[in-house]
């Protein structure tokens, strides 16, 4: 056993109570206060039905002579009895299937004697009571599963038991021990010989610490001699297939070797700069624009490098970068008990190939929730408002692919181009849809379609529709009976060509406003008293300085951008936004050519965001002095990677107050911090 004494780990055992991986069985039964011991024969059925279900799930421990309550009740047999319960594992279990080394010993805890019982998840097929059930622990239950759902085919059984096996010859100091320190301080604060114990990676045993091959793929300073194909290859392919001979189209190969942990972050480095694209606008720039979702791409990562069939020591995990999408093979098919049909079902079904790799990372924190990843993958590409990504498991190899496609058709392309000059996010574009018939809408037509839970949400949403000139209130003409007021059809879209025409006269107006470095009241007031008085930017100066932000005619903190300088300089306004027409039909260009706004007001706590595109340098204190001229900084969660040392590219931010939240992601999104451009968004 662990090199922990069993007495210790047996009450530690007690105080986490039952669980996925841990059964209480009490050896009494009767009234209170008249209490006597079960039959033996119950108590050995219990205790070989409950190994059977922990070896065909993920292991676990049995403790008999203690309540479901975590009280210790102990035991009253005889010396002989004991054993007849010591031997259940073996006689109580069918022949043909036997346990694979079940662990189980007599100890005294709280001066009552109990039973232990241990036994590993097991990798050699499917195992059974003596009368022929076959059970699996799912949660706090031993349940009955159909054998044929839990049958294992040779390489995955192989792969089951891959990351659990003890090395020889392998030592602690073939691990990167500052590597090992590092987690070791900011997770179980222990020696790091303890460590590797805690999170299951190794053991003592004759003497040594024994490692298991998980740690060794986890922390190895040379993981070439462990694993030949602990690796990443990022493959940026030109074009929708891979050529070959003078075909050949691949434009950049990149191999990235080491454990997980460094694979966790080069390998992301690797990948990050393929995520943008740049594009030449109409206005003859080449632009930048996001083809996929940075948040979903790494996850996919971490999916893959978490995941993979380690035993198929062959073969690295491949990342193929097509114009049009992006393909992540992985070494190894899905588990027998998992189907791509239950992961597109995003239902949170999960079973590890690799128990202590998943659980190492999860510890350390680059794994949340088991089974969260695959849904967190699919969220992010909606809410990209791209294509669902698509999933292939065939014979050694699982393969995911994220679409560079939007999920609007070209006449909503075509629709939503008119509105190019203002930056969209994905909430308004969908009111923008919504809209597209010239139909009034109610605001609760609104707040379903975008399945909003918070009407502050909603009325955030129309002040930044209002505020560009894209929603305006046609009136209602009185209450209708039977309808709420939020029910009331009154919401009418502006059409493309009334906006373009609205943005034609303030261009015009700001030509006539006299020319400054810095923007003040004056100058916006200035440019309100040159507008038409039936113009819909003919509001506050609050809303132009807002609107003059996201046109990227003034920056977030008030100052003239190139653009503005340039017509000042030119003496006329912009060129006028092209004419809305259906975009052309191109396998690599399936996007919208807007910029979208990363917003996502679906989600209350709108006092807590997500910072993205973070440079890795910035610190905790260089965030905080960024949002606390909005508002009082509640916290501030910034991750450290443990390779560099240095954040993870992300940190969430909680402000005492939604409103200062606001004006924060108003101000600061896109926002220049050590040249990356912040992204903001609600932290879900």
């Amino acid at each position: 056993m662990d090199a922990l004494a069993l007495k210790d780990r047996i009450q530690k055992t007690i105080e986490l109570r039952e669980s996925q991986f841990r059964e209480f069985k009490s050896a009494l039964h009767g009234e209170p206060g008249n209490k006597k011991p079960r039959d033996l024969s119950s108590v050995s059925k219990d205790i070989s039905e409950t190994l059977v279900a922990f070896a065909n799930a993920d292991g676990g421990e049995l403790l008999v002579g203690v309540e479901d309550d975590g009280t210790v009740t102990g035991i009253s047999y005889s010396e002989q009895q004991v054993d007849v319960l010591l031997k259940a594992p073996v006689t109580g279990v069918h022949k043909d299937t036997p346990l694979p080394s079940p662990y189980g010993t007599r100890i005294t805890i709280d001066e009552k004697s109990i039973l232990y019982f241990y036994i590993d998840k097991s990798t050699r097929g499917i195992h059974q009571t003596s009368d022929g059930r076959c059970l699996q622990r799912r949660d706090l239950e031993s349940v009955p599963v159909s054998a044929a759902r839990l049958q294992f085919e040779r390489q995955e059984q192989l792969s089951r038991q891959y990351d659990r096996e003890f090395v020889d010859g392998a030592l602690v100091t073939d691990l990167d021990l500052t590597l090992v320190a590092a987690v070791s301080e900011n997770t179980a604060r222990m020696s790091p010989e303890r460590c590797l114990q805690y999170l299951g990676l190794a053991e003592y045993g004759l003497g040594i610490l024994r490692l298991r091959r998980a740690a060794l793929l986890l922390f190895a300073k040379d993981v070439e001699r462990w694993h030949p194909r602990c690796q990443v290859r990022v493959v940026r392919i030109r074009g929708t297939e891979l050529g070959t001979g003078r075909d050949y189209n691949v434009a950049t190969d990149e191999t990235v070797t080491g454990n997980i942990l460094q694979l966790l972050t080069q390998a992301w480095e690797q990948l990050r700069p393929h995520l943008v694209g740049t594009k030449l606008t109409d206005d003859a720039l080449f632009r930048q624009r996001i083809m996929y979702p940075e948040d979903a791409c790494r996850e996919a990562l971490i999916n893959a490098i978490t995941h993979r069939d380690y035993s198929i020591e062959g073969k690295n995990i491949e990342i193929l970068i097509f114009d049009d999408r992006m393909e992540i093979h992985s070494p190894g098919s899905l588990l027998s008990t998992i189907s791509v049909d239950d992961l597109k079902r995003q239902q949170g079904l999960h079973e590890s190939r690799n128990v202590h790799v998943a659980r190492g990372l999860r510890e350390i924190g680059y794994v949340r929730e088991m089974g969260e990843g695959m849904r967190r993958i699919f969220r992010l590409i909606k809410d990209a408002d791209l294509v669902s990504p698509n999933l292939a498991s065939d014979p050694g190899k699982f393969a995911i692919t994220l679409f560079h496609k939007s999920v609007f058709s070209s006449a909503d392309q075509a629709w939503l181009i008119g509105y190019q000059p203002l930056k969209l996010s994905r909430e308004e574009m969908l009111v923008l849809l919504a809209g597209k018939s010239g139909d009034l809408m109610s605001p609760q037509q609104i707040y379903d379609s975008l399945d909003l839970h918070d009407w502050d949400l909603y009325r955030i949403l129309y002040e930044q529709l209002a505020g560009k000139g894209l929603i305006v209130n046609a009136g209602t003409g009185g209450k209708k009976r039977g309808l709420g007021r939020r029910e009331i059809p009154r919401l009418r879209i502006r059409d493309p060509h009334e906006v373009e025409a609205m943005l034609a006269e303030l261009y015009g107006a700001l030509r006539h406003v006299v020319p400054v470095q810095v923007v003040d009241t004056t100058f916006l007031q200035e440019t309100l008293d040159a507008l038409p008085a039936n113009n819909a930017y003919k509001s506050t100066t609050k809303r132009m300085r807002r609107l003059l932000v996201d046109l990227e005619l003034l920056t977030a903190d008030g100052k003239v951008t190139g653009s503005l300088t340039k017509m000042w300089q030119a003496g006329s306004p912009p060129p006028p936004p092209p004419p809305r027409t259906a975009p052309k039909e191109k396998a690599e260009e399936p996007l919208p050519l807007f910029s979208k706004a990363p917003t996502d007001l679906r989600i209350g706590g709108a006092e807590a965001l997500h910072i993205g595109n973070l440079g890795y340098a910035v610190t905790i204190d260089e965030i905080r002095a960024l949002f606390e001229p909005f508002g009082e900084v509640t916290a501030i969660d910034m991750q450290t990677d443990y390779v560099t040392g240095k954040n993870r590219g992300y940190a969430f931010v909680k402000m005492l107050d939604r409103t200062q939240a606001v004006q924060a992601m108003e101000a600061l999104r896109g926002k220049d911090i050590k040249g990356r451009s912040l992204r903001l968004a609600w932290k879900r």
